[in-house]
């Protein structure tokens, strides 16, 4: 058995671990310890040190060194109008969206309501949705897929089960009980996306660069409506996880997956085409 399987089990402090993680997480490091100890701990965890910016030294607690931007000119955008991993990750799940009743993620029942809260989720019907898991070695900051404007958020206080997919059983329906945060967007054309963020273990910690506060405690169900909505580049930097999470993109069902299920994929780099019609 994985006893990385007892967090799970009910009755299970996590949000408690979860903060102790955190406090953890944010204890100083002496400067003459931290270039041997984040190396160290950097190539146990996988995580990739040639793109941590500046000096391993400068980085004073373990939470700076996993929410770490890029460096300055890592991953130019590429040309063209692709639309864009908004995480790095691996994509563990990819469907369809349903605009009434119930359908499945990795076999796991949820309801429209549920995965789309605060929208019309008609609007959306038809789009795919692809779940990005993102392990603790992975850059842990998120990325607009495309240009977009945020129209409003939807937080949905919940439990702090671990995402990691070995990890998850079909009952503990993560996506629909876990805390998480749910962004309503919509391209300069019209077209609307949304991306719903999954808090987990030990990843409490949801960060958004327009709007400072969302996702802050206290952590209450509710909704924000932007106006003027705020407008973000293809690419900008939207935010980031501590530690690590899942990102569920919900995109045009038209456009054309460049990854497939169970592939990696990295923030800024293109995971869906343009339309056929768009390329004819």
């Amino acid at each position: 058995m994985d006893l990385r399987q007892v967090f799970t089990a009910p009755g299970v402090p996590r949000r408690l671990i979860s903060s102790g993680a955190g406090l953890l997480g944010r204890c100083p490091v002496p400067r003459f310890l931290r270039r041997g100890l984040w190396g160290f701990l950097g190539r146990r965890l996988g995580i990739d040190l040639e793109e941590v910016p500046g000096d391993l030294r400068d980085y004073r607690n373990f939470l700076a060194l996993f929410t770490r931007p890029l460096p300055e000119g890592a991953r130019p955008l590429p040309e063209g109008d692709a639309w864009l991993s908004p995480a790095d990750g691996r994509i563990v799940a990819a469907t369809r969206v349903c605009s009434e009743g119930t359908w499945l993620i990795k076999g796991t029942p949820y309801t429209s309501r549920e995965l789309v809260p605060g929208g019309d989720v008609r609007l959306l019907a038809g789009y795919q949705a692809l779940q990005i898991y993102l392990a603790p070695y992975n850059y842990h900051r998120y990325h607009a897929p495309c240009d977009l404007q945020i129209l409003e958020a939807v937080t949905e206080p919940g439990d702090l089960q671990p995402v990691d997919p070995s990890l998850v059983r079909r009952s503990m329906r993560v996506l629909a009980t876990n805390k998480r945060i749910l962004l309503h967007c919509r391209t300069p054309d019209g077209t609307p996306l949304s991306l719903l963020f999954v808090g987990a273990l030990n990843v409490g910690g949801m960060h958004f660069l327009h709007d400072r506060t969302l996702g802050q405690k206290p952590f209450l169900e509710g909704r924000r409506v932007y106006e003027p909505a705020p407008t973000i580049e293809r690419g900008a930097e939207l935010g980031w996880f501590e530690f690590g999470s899942t990102v569920v993109l919900f995109a045009p069902g038209q456009r054309i997956p460049l990854k497939a299920e169970g592939e990696v994929c990295r923030a800024r780099e293109p995971l869906l085409a343009g339309t056929l019609s768009e390329q004819n």
